[in-house]
Order: structure tokens, then C-alpha cells, then sequence
């Protein structure tokens, strides 16, 4: 993230402890739908500031958050959303490998911290650290499902809470994916300590670089 982007989110973040409960929670599902549109972090931050300012001004005249957003809030973002520029299929494709670097830096680290712990107890292949096939499927399945969950909650923000979502299915996906990861214990590959760290390195630093240079 870009020093500018950062800076405009931290003000955002000030802006919004000043409105009071019921526009905080409109702003809260503007801004999820927001993130889940094909727009920079950028211009969604520019747009945030701008309702945080709009809602501030209502609230001091003593009108309510809806007067100002309308019966429709999903209408109005989808307006607003018209006017901005969409990303571009290199910025696309760069922001997804991002995101996947970093969830592969989670799996990773969560990997190794595992594999530390059971050579510790006296299993695996210690001191290298065995990564088995239900591992990786499961991993990847965990990722792939987590996404999804991200932009079906952007999806549906103004949804009631009393509507019901896919959790029933969420949690039998997750359930046999942690299942694969336990029950398929057939090895791939075995990796000495200091080389999984420096795969973890790698990652953080493939992360840190591609994400200074988007939004």
C-alpha cells in the first residue's frame, strides 16, 4: 500500500469514530461493498472520505444518515462506483498476486510452525520439515474457499441479517479440507529448516515489494 493510501485510511479511520452508531454501521456496509468493487484502494478511500464527510455534515444538522444516502444504499454506491475508473487487467492481476502471496505467507508460516511442533514431539522428519500432499491440497482449497467467502460478504453488505448465508456449506467445505490435510499424509517433498524459513522470507519479501507498489 502506498504511503499516500495509508495516510488517507488512517484519517478515514479518525473521521469516522466522530459519527454516531447508525451511520457507522451504513458506512461499515458502504465500505465493504466498496471492496469488493473493481476499484483501486485509492479512489475507494477518496470515496470513503467523502461520505465520512457528508455523513459528519447531516449529523450536525440533526439529519439522519439515511436522508443523506437515500432508501437504496447499494443504488447509491453502484452510482458513485459509475464515476470511478476501473482497474486495469495488469492492476487486476497484479492485486490478486498479491493477496495470494500473502495468504501463501500465512499457509507457510502456519506450516512450519506446525511441522516445528511435531518434530519437537518426536514425529515427522525432523529437523526437516515434511510437507505431505493433503497439506498442500488442503491449503489450497482453504485459500481458494476464502476468497470466495471475501467477495460474497463485499457481494451481499446491504443483505438483512435475517438472510442466510452459505455457512452450512462453508463449514462442511472447510471441514473436509481439514480432513484431507489430516488423512492424506502422503510426503512431497521434505525441506531442511533453514530453507522453509527462507521460503517464508521470500514470500514476505515478494509481498511487501508487489504491495508497495499497488493502491
Amino acid at each position: 500500500m502506498r504511503n499516500k493510501t495509508k495516510r488517507l485510511m488512517e484519517e478515514n479511520n479518525r473521521a469516522e469514530k466522530a459519527l454516531n452508531p447508525e451511520a457507522q454501521r451504513l458506512l461499515t456496509d458502504l465500505v465493504v461493498y466498496l471492496r469488493g468493487a473493481c476499484v483501486g484502494l485509492w479512489e475507494q478511500e477518496q470515496v470513503r472520505r467523502d461520505i465520512t464527510r457528508m455523513l459528519l455534515d447531516a449529523q450536525a444538522r440533526g439529519e439522519s444518515a439515511q436522508s443523506v444516502i437515500g432508501e437504496d444504499p447499494k443504488a447509491f454506491c453502484d452510482s458513485v462506483l459509475e464515476e470511478l475508473p476501473s482497474l486495469s487487467r495488469p492492476k487486476r492481476a497484479a492485486a490478486l498476486v498479491r493477496d495470494s502471496l500473502l495468504a501463501a505467507l500465512i499457509l507457510v508460516g502456519l506450516w512450519i510452525l506446525f511441522s516445528v511442533v511435531e518434530g519437537l514431539l518426536g514425529a515427522g522428519s525432523w529437523p526437516g520439515l515434511t510437507l505431505r500432499w493433503g497439506q498442500l491440497l488442503s491449503g489450497a482449497g482453504i485459500l481458494l474457499t476464502a476468497f470466495w467467502l471475501v467477495q460474497w460478504i463485499c457481494r451481499n453488505s446491504f443483505e438483512t441479517p435475517e438472510k442466510k448465508g452459505p455457512w452450512l456449506l462453508l463449514f462442511v467445505v472447510f471441514f473436509a479440507l481439514l480432513c484431507l490435510g489430516v488423512f492424506l499424509r502422503r510426503p512431497l517433498a521434505v525441506l531442511p529448516l533453514p530453507a522453509a524459513l527462507g521460503l517464508l522470507a521470500a514470500l514476505f519479501v515478494a509481498y511487501k515489494l508487489l504491495d508497495s507498489r499497488l493502491d
